[in-house]
């Protein structure tokens, strides 16, 4: 037992051991790699590179940042470092010590310093060499910042003319661009590399400024010189002369509008030597589209002249025309209203479009009068006369649908009365059908239709006997027994087959009625209804119910052989 118990001893101590070995493997690993990023660091050129940039002059702003460069080596190199030693010391002496968790504090530690130290170098390198390709950059930029300069001014000297009273403004921003020139030498002679460089930037902003001025002030300043001027001159000329041919104008206040344009144009030239050339540039575009709004506007009132010409008469023309009709049906309204009663309303509606004649043709006279003494534009003399022609014309439907009503009075009278006659004609001739039929008798219910039937068609005569004729009236009875007559006549089509079916019915019926007393007993009192009351239907149903009981299905064939006319044991 005892040899067991020394066995898993000596088994335990193994496995910490080999445990063991294998973590400080792992740590030293760690604390390797750790040590070969310290090393890369340490390696890095970063003294080398200030050094170099020490022996420039430096002054100012890279003075001052070249300083909070080297403060920052110096942590890194007095302070860092020796941290960085420090903290991989520790997490080897812990690793030893197999002090793992330790170990990985010392580890994490070192990480943090590679890291904060790495950051610090990377931003000392970038701005270092950012510093030197700056006085690089500068060299170039102010090279051709000098160049354009040179083009700029000697385009003033020879063509200055060209700039008007801009030309004082253009030389006083070439005096300032100069004065920064001479400030970024004197800069990079101080060694103040990066507000030399801000410096480059702001003259290579200025000089193209400078060179949009000198391109755009020429053009712009013809604009405001001679272009818009002009162009107002021809504007005048044109209205004058559409004046002296007897055109209106005057709603154009044209004087007024083209003295605040010549005000905008002074204005805009205020801005040109101010230097606003986006605003003059906005000006001058929104004064063009005013002078050609004026010009369509001049377009159209001699467009508008012509169609005036044109159409005025075709216009009066239409109008006396309509007016004539409207006298015309008026005279008709008179002799109709003898015969016929005319509603209140419809003669509203005549009124109506007469009165909106009248006030046409006074309108139209009002334009005529105003054209003959030039004191309406033509293009609202266009206006008011394709107005009067759309009311006309609208008038024109209205009255024609009208007189279309009064003209079908007499037709409607004529077609009432015939029609009343032939209704009559009508029920003699269903009478004598169902005196053809002989049947048994006509039920109550048949009986009272017919009465109906006779008073609606004696209230449409009695309408039409009436002076003045009510139309309106007339047309309601007439419809009235129309609808009546139709229902009679449905009624009596059906009584006639229901007589006929309930004979067949029966007919048929009477093969079962020896030995089905029930059927027997339903087919007199279907017989009682149909000989005694003269309820067809519903001796039918009560017939039919009875034999359905006795013979399923048997009224599908009876009704089959009545429809095809042919005997009922013939229906397959």
């Amino acid at each position: 037992m005892f040899v067991w118990y020394l066995v898993g001893f000596v088994v335990i101590v193994a496995v910490i051991f080999a445990v063991g070995y294998i973590m400080k493997r792992k740590h030293y690993q760690r604390i390797n790699a750790l040590e070969a990023q310290k090393i890369e660091l340490m390696e890095r050129p970063v003294i080398d590179e200030l050094t170099k940039v020490k022996k420039l002059r430096l002054t100012g702003q890279t003075e001052d940042l070249f300083e909070s460069w080297r403060d920052s080596w110096d942590e890194i190199a007095t302070k860092l470092f020796p941290d960085l030693e420090e903290y991989i010391l520790g997490a080897e002496q812990h690793t030893d010590r197999y002090q793992f968790g330790k170990a990985t504090q010392m580890e994490n530690q070192v990480e943090q310093v590679i890291h904060d130290i790495d950051t610090q170098m990377k931003q000392i390198l970038r701005g270092l060499k950012e510093l030197i390709a700056s006085e690089e950059r500068n060299a170039l930029d102010i090279r051709a910042a000098k160049d354009t300069f040179t083009t700029i001014r000697r385009d003033v000297l020879s063509n200055g003319y060209k700039l008007g009273d801009a030309l004082h403004s253009i030389e006083g921003e070439l005096d300032t661009v100069a004065e920064n020139l001479n400030r970024f030498d004197m800069l990079t002679e101080q060694g103040d590399y990066l507000e030399a460089r801000e410096t480059v930037l702001n003259l290579q902003h200025d000089l193209e400024k400078l060179a949009n001025k000198m391109d755009k002030i020429p053009s712009l300043l013809r604009e405001s010189d001679i272009i818009l001027p002009d162009e107002m001159s021809k504007l005048q000329a044109g209205y004058d002369e559409m004046a002296n041919q007897g055109y209106y104008l005057e709603q154009l206040q044209l004087a007024a509008e083209l003295e605040r344009m010549s005000h905008r144009v002074s204005d805009l030239k205020g801005k040109i030597v101010a230097g606003e050339l986006e605003a003059v540039e906005n000006g001058v575009a929104e004064l063009h589209t005013e002078i050609n709004l004026f010009y369509d506007t001049l377009e159209h009132e001699v467009e508008a002249r012509h169609f005036v010409k044109e159409n005025r008469i075709v216009v009066e023309a239409k109008l006396e025309k309509q007016m004539a009709v409207s006298d015309a049906l008026a005279e008709q309204i008179k002799e109709v209203k003898q015969t016929y009663h005319v509603a209140d309303d419809e003669l509203a509606v005549y009124l109506k479009v007469a009165s909106q004649l009248q006030t046409q043709k006074e309108q139209l006279e009002t334009v005529t009068e105003r054209l003959s003494e030039v004191k309406i534009a033509y293009s609202a003399a266009e206006d008011t006369l394709k107005e009067i022609d759309a009311i006309v014309s609208g008038i024109a439907l209205e009255q024609d649908t009208f007189a279309e009503e009064l003209r079908s009075l007499r037709k409607d009278e004529l077609e009432a009365r015939e029609d009343a006659k032939r209704m009559r004609r009508a029920i003699m001739n269903l009478n004598q059908r169902l005196d053809r039929e002989r049947l048994p008798g006509k039920p109550d219910e048949y009986i009272a239709l017919c009465e109906h039937m006779e008073a609606s068609i004696s209230k449409l005569e009695s309408k039409l006997e009436e002076k003045p004729l009510n139309m309106k009236a007339v047309n309601n009875e007439w419809r009235v027994a129309k609808e009546d007559l139709e229902h009679l006549t449905e009624k009596a089509d059906e009584m006639i087959e229901n007589v006929h079916l309930v004979e067949h019915v029966i007919q048929y019926a009477n093969r079962y009625r020896l030995r089905t007393p029930d059927l027997a007993i339903a087919l007199r009192k279907a017989e009682d209804h149909f000989y005694d009351d003269y309820q067809y239907k519903k001796a039918l149903e009560i017939a039919v119910t009875a034999l359905e009981k006795v013979e399923p299905n048997a009224f599908k064939k009876i009704e089959k052989a009545y429809e095809m006319k042919i005997n009922v044991d013939e229906v397959e």
